[in-house]
């Protein structure tokens, strides 16, 4: 058994762990979201404007489709007032006409509030439109920034990962179950360096007695770290 076999495992797996914890953190990551958000912000307001000019023209063709539908009306009550003689009859459709040229005045008022809305949305969409491309830009290079970081984490892996098997390679399977027990038992570091007289995994100071102990362990056996009981390695 060769306790600095198990220190090495532990170094290599330390730098796995941080590898790990570190990829959703880097700055490239925090960069590639913020762009992606900006960008999908920017999308979503286009997305507003289009709507609200949808709006608009749909209101401005219910307009004109109701008025042509008055005009019809008024027209065919014109036709009708040339032939009617009574006074009365008469009164009646001249108040349904001036009713109708009321109505129609209301949708034409409508149709050119449309109109102004129609415009305000096309030329508020125009402006965000052209900050799409460089909106578009700032993503991809984000994104290239961050494949480039990622991919030389990759490589960084890779070796570690090349490294783990040569240091899995110099221990029996039971040294490999006692190292994966501890590890899992202490939370990611089961095996922790005798640095001075405090122990690199708890980070307490041994005793002179406990040194002492610790000390007398033979050199290829493991010893444990009397306050956290960690596999320590002096």
């Amino acid at each position: 058994m060769k306790p600095s076999a198990f220190l090495a495992l532990q170094d290599i797996d330390s730098s796995l762990d941080s590898i790990s914890h570190k990829r959703p953190r880097l700055p490239e990551v925090v960069a590639h979201q913020q762009a992606t958000a900006e960008l999908a912000e920017l999308r979503a307001r286009i997305a507003v404007a289009q709507q609200r000019i949808d709006a608009a023209v749909a209101a401005i063709e219910a307009s004109e489709h109701a008025a042509a539908d008055l005009t019809k009306k008024r027209t065919r009550l014109e036709a009708q007032l040339k032939t009617i003689i009574a006074p009365r009859e008469a009164e009646a459709l001249l108040h349904e006409i001036d009713t109708i040229n009321g109505q129609r005045d209301e949708l034409d008022d409508q149709e050119l509030a449309a109109l102004d809305e129609q415009g305000e949305g096309e030329a508020l969409l125009a402006s965000l439109a052209a900050d799409l491309p460089a909106r578009d830009a700032i993503v991809e290079a984000a994104a290239a920034e961050l494949q480039a970081v990622q991919l030389a984490l990759d490589a960084e892996v890779a070796a570690l990962h090349a490294q783990r098997e040569e240091a899995v390679a110099s221990l029996t399977a039971d040294d490999i179950a006692l190292y994966e027990r501890v590890r899992k038992q202490f939370g990611g570091v089961g095996v922790a360096r005798l640095e001075g007289s405090h122990c690199s995994g708890c980070h307490m100071d041994l005793s002179p007695r406990e040194l002492d102990l610790v000390k007398a362990v033979p050199a290829d056996a493991l010893a444990e770290c009397p306050q956290c009981g960690r596999i320590i390695v002096r």
